[in-house]
């Protein structure tokens, strides 16, 4: 980057202050803030702290859309926005939504992406030229043709992001854009982003709260808490020697940080370590303490006592033969067969359009099989409704504004209950204790849709936690969530699956996965292709046919164990650590 090019001011905020309408509360409190021309920013911060806030004044979205009250001043290319209108400042400002489909317009994905440029009024050639381009970009070339309704989650938000590119703004920002990515998926749009950075000089503004993946390809990081910037400065230097700050707000640091910062490796770079460096560091620890130690083994996890009985049951759910195709004849699964127990947490992972979704929406009867059955406790589900599998199956979608539409926290959490036929004294008590239980008392008489993302999902588990159903079918349940937060949620998953609840996970965090779950099932195209304890199927060198990715720890032993070096199947940090101070007595947090 020239000096010319870095010294330029491409934003600024001037003692910016927000409330939304009927609120009390400042989403936003005196933000000042410079952004370079050709920046890539990373903007990070606990749920409803005010990042999407703040970046949707850099189009005027707020207050034009929102309405509420706004003072101080956006200035882009010194031009104050006081002024604009929002589909003049769309030239100018490329905007991704945390949820893709409030932004997809059209019927198919060439068609979306051609939207913007011929709205532009751009000539025909040109239109098709920037959507090949925005489809190679973004990779959905195979999918030019498919119908939006058709997508999965992941390939709704590529396609948002190469609507985005067919516009060629200056300014991309991106709200947790890789949200429903895979992680093959999350480093291609990386990457992409790298690119955009790099080679066009875009100025890039992330919020994301998937730090890992992240990280190391922004020059900047900002730490918004309650509606101010609380930390500005270079991502490894935040996160390395902020880590006590950043933790007390529900951040948690990387998984290469952290093991760096372990190691005492922190102070020796002046920028990132990379993985082999890290790799180098750790197999010459374990050579200089070899034999001192012999590698604990993996406690086997504790079958709770209410389950034993169960275990020897008929399982929870028994999926035989299935076939399943879409409108279009599209086929999805042929043949499907997968068998959960009673007590069972397990997780269901794949790429984009391997079938997660599809799979778990056969559990409640959303999907309806072209041939085989499934199996709930023994009981072929197609004899029941959607409602009456509703009272055994708690499920929450990918996108929680699907399943809210009271006008308020409380009644949205006592919707489910009503027809129930139980005393309003436990139906108060259910409703108060799935608020209390996901954080969000406090919000009681507020509006679901006056929350942000992260808080209405947390809104919907709140609804299906009171109806106390025996299986919890989770989709993408951490989207838009910080790490504290999602770490609260699954230990009160984790907790009610020691109870006794079957709970199935769908996820791209594969770090979550590694901590949580017992037991992984990895789909592709369709099919089921690994299936085992987590630890067995993360050390699979299968894995990465599927799209994922393992966890850094699972990825050194690994790599150490290809050395020659005795070191066990490890799957979270806390295992690394453990390991280390036993091998290697001088190491300590």
């Amino acid at each position: 980057m020239d000096s010319a090019t870095d010294t330029a001011t491409h934003v600024r905020l001037e003692k910016l202050t927000y409330s939304y309408p009927y609120s009390d509360i400042s989403a936003l409190c005196d933000v000042d803030l410079e952004l370079k021309k050709g920046e890539f920013v990373l903007l990070a911060g606990p749920s409803g702290c005010g990042k999407s806030t703040l970046v949707r004044c850099l189009n005027r979205l707020v207050p034009e859309i929102s309405g509420g009250s706004l003072s101080g001043s956006v200035l882009l290319r010194g031009k104050d926005l006081r002024h604009e209108k929002v589909h003049r400042l769309a030239l100018e400002v490329g905007m991704v939504f945390q949820n893709p489909e409030t932004q997809l317009f059209s019927l198919t994905v060439a068609e979306d992406l051609a939207f913007g440029p011929e709205n532009l009024g751009l000539s025909r050639q040109e239109v098709r030229a920037r959507v090949e381009k925005a489809l190679k970009e973004v990779g959905l070339e195979r999918l030019r043709d498919h119908f939006i309704f058709t997508l999965s989650g992941g390939e709704k938000q590529r396609t948002a992001i190469g609507g985005n590119l067919a516009m060629q703004p200056e300014i991309l920002v991106l709200d947790e854009p890789t949200s429903d990515l895979d992680p093959a998926g999350t480093m291609e749009v990386l990457e992409l982003l790298r690119k955009l950075n790099e080679e066009k000089q875009t100025t890039i503004v992330l919020i994301e709260h998937k730090l890992d993946t992240v990280f190391e390809i922004a020059d900047r990081m900002l730490v918004m808490d309650e509606g101010r910037i609380i930390l500005d400065g270079k991502p490894f230097e935040i996160l390395c020697f902020e880590e006590e700050k950043l933790r007390s707000l529900g951040i948690h640091p990387p998984q290469l940080t952290e093991i760096a910062s372990f190691l005492g490796m922190a102070s020796e770079f002046s920028g990132i370590p990379d993985y082999d460096t890290l790799l180098k560091r750790l197999a010459e620890l374990l050579k200089a303490h070899a034999g001192e130690c012999k590698p604990e083994k993996r406690a086997e996890p504790e079958i709770p006592a209410p389950l034993l009985h169960s275990l020897e049951k008929l399982p929870h759910v028994r999926i035989e033969g299935l076939c399943y195709r879409h409108e279009d004849g599209t086929e999805v699964f042929e043949n499907l067969n997968l068998e959960i127990k009673h007590g069972e947490f397990l997780a269901l992972l794949g790429h984009n359009g391997a079938g997660k979704t599809t799979l778990a929406g056969h559990l409640m009867g959303f999907c309806r099989p072209a041939c085989g059955r499934v199996l709930l406790n023994g009981n072929d589900i197609s004899r029941y409704s959607t409602s009456q599998l509703s009272k055994q199956v708690g499920y929450l979608f990918q996108n929680p504004d699907s399943q809210i539409f009271t006008d308020s926290v409380f009644e949205e959490v006592r919707f489910g209950l009503k027809n129930l036929g139980m005393p309003e004294e436990e139906i108060k008590r259910r409703v108060n204790s799935a608020l209390e239980m996901m954080e969000l008392s406090a919000y009681r008489n507020r509006h679901p849709h006056a929350l942000s993302r992260g808080q209405r999902q947390r809104l919907a588990v709140a609804s299906i936690l009171a109806l106390e159903p025996d299986l919890l079918v989770l989709d993408e349940p951490t989207t838009g969530q910080d790490r504290g937060h999602i770490r609260k949620f699954l230990d009160k998953i984790r907790e009610l699956n020691r109870f006794g609840k079957t709970v199935v996970l769908i996820t791209h965090d594969m770090e979550l996965a590694a901590e949580y779950v017992e037991r992984v099932v990895v789909m592709k195209q369709g099919k089921i292709l690994l299936d085992g304890p987590t630890a067995e199927v993360f050390s699979s060198p299968d894995l990465g046919a599927a799209g994922l990715i393992p966890p850094l720890p699972a990825r050194l032993a690994r790599d150490l164990r290809i050395q020659g070096l005795e070191i066990p199947s490890l799957l979270t940090v806390s295992e690394l650590k453990s390991f280390l101070r036993a091998r290697c007595p001088e190491l300590t947090d």
